[in-house]
């Protein structure tokens, strides 16, 4: 799970496209959330084979956005979006080995208001 994942790999390629990082930031945000939502999906359909992929591409995005946090810059919204990603992984796995769709979509849902202020962000001039 820790070495370049291929998800991780295909966002990669397209975000380096994207000339603004934050908008690469919202992309990662989006690729979670979407996987997120899929392994809700899964678990109602009892796809567990499915579920274990989704929910680990869902897991490495969220890693590697936790291993890019610069806390020097960042002060305390880096260390508050550490606690965010270290929540929602505990989350993830919960609803994981539960098999609790309800739990995976709250993961995703705490995702969406973080993801809008980025993509915000992203938006504002120079």
């Amino acid at each position: 799970m820790y070495s370049q994942p291929k998800a991780l790999a295909n966002y990669g390629r397209v975000a380096n496209i994207e000339t603004n990082p934050l908008t690469q930031i919202v992309m990662l945000y989006d690729g979670a959330i979407k996987f997120l939502n899929l392994t809700a999906q899964d678990i109602e359909n009892k796809d567990l084979v499915a579920k274990a992929e989704h929910s680990s591409r869902a897991l490495d995005i969220i890693n590697y956005l936790q291993t890019i946090l610069d806390f020097e810059r960042g002060g305390s919204v880096a260390v508050s979006l550490d606690k965010l990603y270290r929540s929602i992984t505990v989350l993830i796995l919960r609803a994981s080995s539960e098999l609790d769709p309800r739990l995976m979509r709250r993961a995703a849902e705490l995702m969406i208001p973080v993801r809008d202020a980025w993509e915000t962000n992203s938006k504002m001039p120079r």
